[in-house]
């Protein structure tokens, strides 16, 4: 195949045959592969809703396995071939399956990432809590606009929520859970992923 290929560009593109064969390997090298093998459209979709395919709700154990399959290939645009009995080929199927799995993932991708703006929504709350108190507690000691007492309680308080809403802020805000964050990648590569059918037998 790939003979033939560099045949094609040295006879269209000449001496410029090499360089149009090492862009093509190197697209190759790019691409990471997914493959899933499905006997029935029930393998994609769950088998307990009885809706039309297009709206059918997308198979946990099918997820599943396009997690587990692109914890093998992490690198490069994700390409996912469905390999399936030549009984289900169907032009309007394949546009149908695609969608609904676009949808799917263009659903997971947005949940993860609410998930996410919330995770850093609350670590910057934590830090602004955080340095009010430190700031409440500094000009309290400087201006003594409360009593000697009433500025020790306060700094028995304060002083440990202050550094406490800091320092758990900014982990949120730079360690946020790379639990989610995973998700967040995986989804958003799987919507972006490339679809394509290969279909087996007769």
């Amino acid at each position: 195949m790939t003979e033939d290929l560099h045949k094609i560009f040295e006879k269209k593109y000449g001496h410029k045959a090499d360089s149009f064969k090492a862009s093509a390997e190197q697209r190759a090298q790019d691409l990471s592969e997914i493959g899933v093998v499905i006997d029935t459209w029930d393998d994609i979709f769950s088998d307990f809703d009885p809706r039309p395919l297009g709206e059918r709700t997308v198979s946990g154990d099918f997820i599943e396995e396009l997690k587990k399959r692109y914890k093998e290939t992490q690198s490069g645009e994700v390409v996912i071939t469905i390999h399936a009995p030549v009984s289900l080929k169907s032009e309007e199927s394949e546009k149908l399956v695609v969608n609904r799995l676009k949808k799917y993932f263009r659903h997971k991708f947005l949940q993860k990432k609410r998930v996410v703006n919330i995770i850093r929504m609350r670590g910057l709350i934590f830090v602004i809590v955080g340095i009010c108190s430190l700031s409440f507690l500094t000009l309290a000691t400087y201006y003594k606009f409360l009593s000697e007492l009433a500025i020790q309680i306060s700094g028995i308080i304060l002083m440990p929520l202050g550094w406490f809403g800091i320092w758990e802020g900014l982990l949120k805000l730079v360690d946020t859970s790379p639990i989610v964050l995973r998700d967040e990648k995986l989804f958003e590569r799987l919507l972006k992923a490339v679809y394509h059918f290969n279909y087996i037998g007769g």
